[in-house]
């Protein structure tokens, strides 16, 4: 009886033993996948164009592998839409619109100085938001305020190997010259607006505001439209 006792025992155990290498070869084998799909998924934004390609929000990853995914794309989608607004402050910029009737009242060019202003200040807070993005300490927190339940250190680390790689940097690094380089445009934009209210300034003798329009005398209008094209030069 015992030796059958015994026997049960030893059967039930090998299958315990069994069950758990079962269990241990599927969890390994699920880890080994998502791990390779999520590197997948990061190699894709350190070869793309982030000026010009769009990120894939579709989740390909599971479980914690997700929320670690997703927290990658959306930190690169912040960083990536500097680019864009920068892009769009610059491109916005219509010098009919700031030049006209209602922003110079009674020929005030008060309100150009503070148009042309504002867009500068626009400009560098964007740079300085990109630098305050790319932080290492705000990239980790980013993560490390997600609600993950279960082997948090392990999918925050797995975070970190992606966001703080040496690549990854390189890919920051490039899109901060791009950013840089925008704002540049924008500013040599902003310089050209600056000579049209100079030459506005300098001429004010031979300008008159009417019926809400500017009527220009003829000796300045081709001086004074020629200025004005030269913004969209920039």
């Amino acid at each position: 009886m015992d030796n059958k006792k015994t026997i049960i025992g030893i059967i039930i155990l090998v299958i315990l033993i069994v069950g758990l290498i079962v269990i241990s070869y599927f969890y390994n084998n699920f880890n080994n996948k998502q791990v390779n799909i999520l590197a997948e998924e990061t190699n894709k934004i350190l070869q793309a164009d982030l000026t010009t390609d769009e990120i894939d929000f579709n989740i390909k990853t599971e479980k914690g592998f997700a929320t670690v995914e997703n927290a990658i794309k959306e930190y690169i989608s912040k960083i990536k839409n500097i680019y864009v607004e920068m892009d769009s402050t610059y491109t916005g910029i219509n010098p009919d619109n700031i030049f006209s009737a209602e922003n110079m009242p009674d020929k005030n060019l008060d309100e150009i100085d503070t148009i042309i202003n504002d867009y500068k200040a626009k400009g560098q807070e964007l740079l300085d938001e990109y630098d305050e993005l790319v932080k290492e300490e705000n990239i980790v927190k980013y993560i490390e305020s997600k609600n993950i339940k279960t082997r948090k250190k392990y999918f925050i680390e797995l975070y970190e190997s992606a966001m703080l790689s040496d690549s990854m940097k390189e890919q920051f690094k490039t899109m901060r010259n791009e950013i840089s380089g925008k704002k540049d445009d924008l500013y040599s934009k902003l310089n050209q607006l600056e000579n049209v209210k100079k030459f506005l300034s300098d001429n004010e003798k031979s300008w008159s505001i009417k019926n809400g329009k500017i009527e220009l005398n003829s000796s300045i209008v081709g001086q004074y439209y020629n200025l004005l094209n030269r913004v969209d030069e920039y």
